[in-house]
């Protein structure tokens, strides 16, 4: 929600907002004698989902999403089922999008797949292909989330805390080793070292492997092109972003989205 620059002392003293209180308070007289145009799902069911997604759990993941379905989804546009739809997946984004980020999933990237996933529920307009973006939006928190918890359990140094931030504010950045050592004020090599000590992997591949998580979420569910995803996760040149997704992934950027679900 954008605030900006504004007196809400004076706003809120309007008489605009006496009249929209007033208003307010009618439809939710009115909304009391119609539970099914304005329903909305059990806290419960919510905390539920919360657990199962936290813990991986899949089984009770479906047997949530089976509750779910037996209560009318929230009217969020009269009259305008698709709308009032992909309102309703938006606000499922939000909320499972902080889940994320209070289990410990890196909060840059948990906006970074929120974002991808709002521009795709705008982008699409029937039914089926939302509820299963639903599904797929699901799983992939899911996945993120477990893959940052057991990260988390790793005992990490303060210096190497400090580099993995350091790695996942600027991502999309040309930087070196040098750059980060300098940042943390320590010696390259040894930082080096330590790092792929600690991570079991090297400062370089675990940048790229991080740019490459995010070049297949872009491949999915954007459409830029090869050019502009290479440029936006800060390779000079497409075909050198192309050598390392292949490297990583083992396939090449093009063969990688041909072979993966995609929403259309």
């Amino acid at each position: 929600m954008f605030i900006g620059n504004m007196d809400f002392s004076q706003i809120f003293h309007s008489l605009k907002i006496t009249d929209m209180s007033k208003k307010e308070e009618y439809l939710y007289q009115e909304s009391k004698n119609d539970s099914i145009n304005y329903s909305h799902y059990p806290y419960e069911l919510e905390k539920r989902l919360y657990q199962a997604i936290i813990t991986g759990n899949i089984d009770e993941i479906e047997n949530v999403g089976y509750e779910y379905s037996n209560y009318p989804p929230s009217v969020l546009c009269q009259n305008n089922s698709i709308r009032s739809l992909k309102n309703n997946l938006i606000c499922s984004c939000a909320l499972i999008t902080r889940m994320a980020i209070e289990t410990g999933l890196e909060e840059n990237y948990a906006y970074f797949l929120s974002d991808l996933y709002i521009n795709k529920i705008e982008s699409l307009c029937d039914e089926e292909s939302l509820l299963n973006l639903n599904a797929i939006m699901i799983l992939d928190f899911m996945t993120q989330i477990k893959n940052s918890l057991s990260s988390n359990k790793n005992n990490y140094s303060p210096l190497t805390i400090k580099v993995i931030k350091y790695i996942n504010d600027n991502l999309c950045t040309n930087f070196t080793l040098t750059d980060v050592a300098d940042y943390v004020n320590a010696n390259s090599s040894y930082l080096s070292r330590t790092f792929k000590k600690e991570v079991g992997i090297s400062f370089t591949k675990y940048i790229h492997m991080n740019r490459i998580k995010k070049a297949k979420h872009l491949l999915l569910f954007t459409n830029l092109s090869l050019v502009e995803i290479s440029a936006r996760l800060g390779y000079t040149t497409q075909s050198h972003f192309s050598k390392i997704f292949k490297q990583i992934s083992g396939m090449t950027p093009n063969t990688f989205k041909q072979d993966h679900i995609k929403i259309d």
